[in-house]
């Protein structure tokens, strides 16, 4: 089936969402603690939160020593664009409420703060993380479950919020329970990890094995990509900075893997050729695919022809980038070569991708 180029730009028009709603939620404000509501207890909050910010939106936490953090720390106030209070009960009697200060932080700003220290935003396509987790206690392992492992859900939760991680936890309901033994994460059985977690969508797997180790916790941890598996540990006093630690090194390496290092400079020209475009629901999903892919700064298509798309991108970062980029999405089979007779042959050609 053949779509002329004008149909295709008419589907961009009505099935797109838009840009704005493809952004990870809560990029650009943080909630700190606050000793009063003093000026100089909001000042440093703000301080604080703002630093949250900036690892939040960039994926990188080692940003402090970067030459220009400590004055554009003392700057925050002037990217506030609004903040409020909010009182926590004690827990114990006799012991003072807890007091937070949320801020939100102008979007422009931000990301012109973080041009200015030479790194790049991950605003839109942080991939959506499955974590299956086993914790060992004396000897008895156990799956995580949300209803009974309450505090070590909120320390998970609370270190993928603050970094801007799309977290996604198992239900634990009768199908869970009966799709996954505890072994298959313990030994990473990558194929029944994988059979088990295909009713939660294609999001990234990480698998946990928390154990107590002496006076503490230890953690390994295992992402499982479309072409390897990339494996790190985390160690704490209590399991739940353990597992805040593990989310910090996930979130980290991904950045590292997938984020250009700086936006400053030209971006790279690379041609694309994208196969399995058949109808309107395969433009609808690669565009939609694309539109997420942040460092393509803009794209124009070139050719379509039979089931094949031809797109030429300006890309942040470089082609290596928009590789590792690509390797995240389980919808998309790279593809070295195809037969001559089915090929769009632009003499720049660079990568050949499946829809899946």
């Amino acid at each position: 089936m053949k779509i002329s180029r004008l149909l295709f730009f008419c589907l961009l028009l009505f099935l797109l969402p838009a840009s704005g709603l493809l952004a990870a939620p809560g990029l650009y404000s943080a909630e700190v603690p606050i000793a009063d509501t003093s000026p100089e207890a909001r000042e440093a909050s703000i301080r604080h939160a703002f630093e949250k910010v900036l690892i939040k939106a960039s994926g990188h936490r080692g940003i402090k020593g970067r030459s220009g953090m400590k004055a554009l720390l003392r700057q925050a106030e002037d990217y506030v664009q609004q903040f409020r209070y909010r009182n926590e009960a004690a827990e114990t009697e006799g012991e003072p409420d807890k007091r937070w200060m949320w801020v939100a932080f102008e979007k422009g700003t931000v990301q012109k703060a973080l041009r200015n220290l030479g790194l790049s935003v991950w605003e839109k396509g942080r991939p959506e993380v499955l974590l299956w987790l086993v914790q060992e206690t004396d000897g008895h392992r156990a799956l995580l479950d949300p209803e009974k492992n309450v505090t070590l859900v909120q320390a998970l939760k609370g270190a993928a919020k603050q970094r801007g991680l799309p977290l996604l936890l198992p239900i634990m309901d009768l199908e869970d329970q009966s799709a996954l033994r505890i072994s298959d994460i313990w030994t990473v059985d990558r194929e029944s990890v994988e059979r088990a977690s295909a009713r939660y969508g294609e999001p990234l797997l990480l698998l946990g094995r928390l154990r107590k180790a002496g006076n503490g916790w230890k953690a390994k941890w295992t992402l499982l990509l479309s072409d390897r598996q990339q494996d790190f540990g985390s160690a704490s006093d209590s399991a739940e900075e353990a597992v805040g630690a593990g989310i910090n090194k996930t979130m980290d390496w991904l950045a590292d893997q997938y984020v250009p290092g700086s936006d400053i400079g030209e971006s790279e020209a690379v041609m694309l050729r994208f196969l399995g475009i058949g109808g309107v629901r395969e433009y609808s999903r690669l565009v939609r695919l694309l539109e997420l892919l942040d460092v393509i700064s803009e794209y124009a298509i070139l050719e379509s022809s039979g089931d094949q798309l031809l797109i030429q991108a300006k890309v942040r970062g470089g082609r290596d980038i928009l590789v590792q980029r690509l390797s995240l999405e389980t919808v998309l089979a790279p593809v070295a070569s195809i037969p001559d007779d089915e090929t769009i042959s632009p003499e720049n050609l660079q990568l050949t991708y499946r829809l899946r």
